[in-house]
């Protein structure tokens, strides 16, 4: 009531009469098309919209009783993160006060480039990456950050981070300074694990390792420690291992503390009887001797950060039994995460702030140092300027400020109680949906160790299929056999015809091409089996909305 109900009677900024609009027009929730069949005009404004190319010949002063048209139906008719059902990913409607403070924001207008530019906002970023690091269990003193333009920026970062540190010559040679590397990522982390090294013009066909998923789908640390082995052995750089801590589909977190622990061991076991490759040039470090950089994208996981000090034993929220004892497992797990070098929080996802507001974490500030180009690039500015900011470091240039301004009220109004409260909720919501799935005909949950906000299933026909679970069971182990590849897809498009008939009601699931996988053949290949999904942000879901979901799991009553 107090943080997403946009009540005017707590912030006044919703009784402006274009906000007014959008809310009550979006206020009940409705599917796309009943959106817009239900809106004053639409098909003119729909072909207004659809095939307008002309700008006004003269000025259009402002009159609150006549916004503009156009505005209004777009806002009125976009994704409508406020309806209940909306559970198709890891999306959410923003609080009241991240929406407050991103709106302040963007009234001032800070550029985060320099701190001329931005000022008073620098300082504010900067106090959010201290209560992060807190958070997190970094040195508020040591740690920095900055907030950027989405989590595959921050993936961006990451990768960077390791790339300057380890083959520093690449910042103005590119790859061509050197061509026995290999970056490491897993085979279930986002697609930003990929295309960023596209972007960073890495060899992404020959130098990327993709590490193998265990049954929970995590980076499997035996395939990790042979392949890591492997690379030491023939003398290979690795610049980074990107892990991940909350997968997009089935929230499969990474372990950060052995990762952290094999690089330490193998750093010696390799290196640290060779002689220096420069002990006679005095020329600086020798960069055989740089660890890999950990960098681990927990852009979707990263509030679980918020229990870290939660007490459990007299569980002062009440939180129901199951969701608590998933909760426990899941705070260890999040306790490794300051051993990473760096790590991704988008307080757009699980943060419930608006677009986009993400922020890039390191455990040693001087980590930018890496990044910094020659100074000489800079001539726009005031050299003094320069180190106030990350401005030689960053790969944007201009950063504008309303993530910071949105995290950061987001944080102060809501504080950690408010946020485990948010957390706790769509936790519940996710167990409760687990268990209507365990036990619904038909039905196959895809991820039995994960007890995140994401929810994967099957469906399989019950006329032919008695045993759903047995059914996955068998898919879940096949790859070899003609008759397992026939029997999973005649299976995935049961699946899907259910899917498309069942259409958009009660939840908004989403369809996925790779919900799980088979097992591993000798080479170490595998079939990705598609699958739907729900995931349990929305902060207005609620068992009654899963209630009746689960009626018409298979398409009808």
């Amino acid at each position: 009531e107090r943080y997403f109900s946009r009540n005017p009677d707590y912030w006044p900024i919703f009784r402006d009469p274009g906000l007014s609009h959008i809310l009550h027009y979006t206020k009940e929730p409705r599917t796309n098309l009943e959106q817009l069949e239900n809106y004053p005009d639409q098909e003119k404004l729909l072909d207004r919209i659809n095939t307008d190319s002309d700008i006004p010949e003269s000025c259009r002063f402002p009159d609150s009783k006549s916004i503009d048209p156009l505005l209004l139906f777009a806002g009125s008719l976009s994704k409508q993160w406020n309806n209940p059902a909306s559970v198709e990913n890891v999306v959410t409607m923003p609080s009241d006060p991240a929406l407050y403070g991103s709106m302040l924001a963007m009234l001032v207008n800070p550029n985060l480039v320099c701190s001329e530019y931005s000022i008073m906002a620098n300082k504010l970023e900067k106090l959010v990456i201290r209560r992060i690091a807190k958070l997190a269990g970094y040195d508020p003193d040591c740690a920095g950050g900055l907030f950027t333009q989405g989590g595959t920026f921050c993936n961006l970062y990451g990768y960077l981070f390791g790339l300057r540190k380890v083959i520093p010559e690449s910042e103005s040679l590119g790859f061509d300074s050197i061509n026995n590397y290999r970056f490491i990522c897993s085979q279930g982390g986002h697609y930003s694990n990929y295309t960023t090294l596209s972007v960073m013009g890495a060899n992404i066909a020959e130098k990327n390792i993709r590490i193998k998923l265990d049954s929970a789908n995590r980076m499997d640390l035996a395939d990790l420690e042979e392949q890591l082995s492997a690379c030491y052995l023939l003398g290979c750089k690795v610049p980074t291992i990107m892990l991940t801590m909350g997968t997009t589909d089935s929230f499969g977190i990474d372990r950060v503390k052995p990762v952290y622990d094999l690089v330490d061991r193998l750093h010696k076991k390799f290196y640290a009887k060779l002689p220096k490759l420069n002990a006679n040039s005095g020329s600086g470090e020798d960069r055989r001797l740089v660890k890999p950089h950990i960098h681990v994208d927990s852009a979707i996981g990263w509030a679980i950060l918020f229990f870290l000090d939660y007490d459990f034993k007299n569980n002062p929220l009440f939180i129901n039994a199951r969701t608590l004892e998933n909760l426990s497992q899941y705070v260890d797990l999040f306790k490794e995460l300051k051993y990473a070098d760096s790590f991704s929080v988008d307080f757009h996802k699980w943060g419930y702030v608006p677009y986009t507001s993400s922020l890039v974490m390191v455990k040693d500030d001087s980590s930018f140092r890496a990044l910094e180009h020659d100074p000489e690039y800079y001539s726009y500015f005031d050299r003094s300027e320069m180190v106030h900011t990350h401005l030689q470091s960053t790969v944007e240039a201009s950063r504008g400020g309303a993530g910071i301004f949105g995290a950061y009220s987001a944080l102060q109004y809501l504080g950690i109680e408010g946020f485990q409260m948010l957390i706790a909720h769509t936790l519940q919501n996710s167990a409760y949906f687990r268990h209507e799935i365990e036990n619904a005909p038909g039905a196959a949950l895809l991820t039995q160790y994960n007890y995140g906000p994401s929810v994967t299933f099957r469906l399989f026909d019950p006329d032919r299929i008695p045993d759903a679970k047995k059914e996955w069971d068998f898919e879940s182990n096949e790859y070899v056999r003609t008759m397992g590849q026939s029997r999973i897809k005649s299976n995935s498009d049961y699946h899907r015809s259910v899917f498309e008939r069942r259409g958009k009601q009660h939840l908004y699931t989403s369809w996925i091409e790779f919900a799980a996988h088979t097992k591993y053949d000798e080479e170490g290949k595998f079939i990705r089996v598609p699958g739907e999904k729900a995931v349990f942000f929305n902060p207005l879901t609620s068992y009654q909305d899963i209630d009746a979901f689960i009626r018409i799991l298979h398409g009808n009553e």
